[in-house]
């Protein structure tokens, strides 16, 4: 059990406790407002000629990649459409090769129609996916071609 205390009882000292700490303490600055927008202006004098001499020599980058894409792109394209007209040659040879033993059989027709009525004879009609790969094997196929079947 607890003893009752026997010696002075504990009361704040002779006039009081010292007051609380509550007042602001101001911080040490470093840099003044006036210091802090000097080197800010100093700072944007002196870099913007260097970003807009920057600016100008991407710039010109920029035009000479647009120039060098403009300049190939129209060979670019040639050259695979006439890949893509040797390949539809090869087609009619070997669909001529495969239908020889059907006499009423005429090579880039449908059974004697044309397969394009509206359009006249010697207009050029881009081949789709599927009349490149007519007559190859299906596990030759480009798999990106038919990755939507896969899912």
């Amino acid at each position: 059990m607890s003893q009752p205390k026997t010696g002075p009882q504990d009361l704040p000292p002779k006039g009081g406790y010292a007051p609380f700490g509550v007042s602001r303490t101001k911080l040490r600055t470093i840099l003044s407002g006036r210091a802090g927008v000097g080197i800010f202006v100093v700072v944007n004098v002196v870099s913007f000629p260097l970003y807009y001499k920057n600016w100008l020599s991407e710039r010109i980058k920029m035009l000479e990649t647009k120039s060098r894409e403009l300049a190939t792109v129209p060979m670019l394209l040639a050259e695979r459409d006439r890949a893509i007209l040797k390949h539809q040659k090869r087609m009619r040879e070997l669909e001529a090769d495969v239908m020889k033993d059907f006499p009423f059989w005429e090579v880039g027709t449908f059974f004697g129609a044309p397969i394009y009525e509206s359009v006249p004879e010697d207009t050029y009609i881009e081949p789709n996916f599927g009349e490149c790969y007519t007559y190859a094997d299906p596990l030759d196929f480009p798999i990106m071609q038919i990755s939507h079947f896969l899912t």
